[in-house]
């Protein structure tokens, strides 16, 4: 255990050695040990931001605009983290993040069964945000999809269609099953539309 923790300790320093390299990183980030990261300079962390071990990024400019992939302040993304930008995926701040999450704005090409998929490139989807306070699953896929604030994505769920703010989402896809109704000031289960069932 005391090895491990050296070790984390070692990769949060080197990665604060290196913080030149990035885009900007503000006051008490913590990044443990990551995989890859392709694309530093585009990546963004705010303060007390933290990628914990394992990490994955992928911040690809295949457009005339560069990239960002942006954490807020607070957010914690968990280990193993694998995540695809080539036009912006956003995390707001206090953003909680369970194991193994998956998150792109975009998608192989496949539309030409002649060629190799890994020969047609990338197919841009829709920018993503994950808004300030909302808590994600582990196992959870997001592709080219936004997520509000304050909301909770369970466990093992797709999300291909934008979650408004404060809804529980669930299933692949992804559906709303609950919303929080401030008139109530609790969470309710919804129909397959969204709409209060109870």
């Amino acid at each position: 255990m005391l090895h491990f923790r050296i070790r984390d300790a070692f990769s949060i320093l080197l990665y604060r050695l290196l913080s030149g390299f990035f885009g900007s990183m503000g006051k008490g980030v913590r990044i443990v040990r990551p995989l890859r990261i392709y694309g530093a300079r585009y990546c963004h962390f705010d303060d007390e931001a933290v990628l914990q071990y394992g990490a994955y990024l992928a911040v690809l400019k295949e457009h005339e605009e560069p990239p960002v992939f942006k954490v807020g302040a607070r957010t914690m993304i968990g280990n193993h983290a694998h995540i695809v930008a080539t036009r912006r995926v956003e995390f707001g701040s206090n953003v909680l993040t369970a194991d193994r999450l998956f998150v792109a704005d975009n998608r192989h090409t496949f539309e030409d069964r002649h060629t190799p998929v890994r020969d047609q490139g990338l197919t841009q989807l829709a920018e993503v945000h994950i808004g300030d306070g909302s808590w994600i699953g582990e196992n959870v896929c997001i592709s080219g999809a936004s997520v509000g604030a304050h909301c909770v994505i369970a466990a093992n769920s797709v999300v291909t269609r934008d979650i408004p703010d404060g809804c529980v989402a669930a299933g692949a896809p992804a559906r709303i099953v609950k919303r929080y109704c401030e008139s109530r000031e609790g969470w309710y289960r919804t129909d397959a539309q969204g709409n209060f069932s109870e």
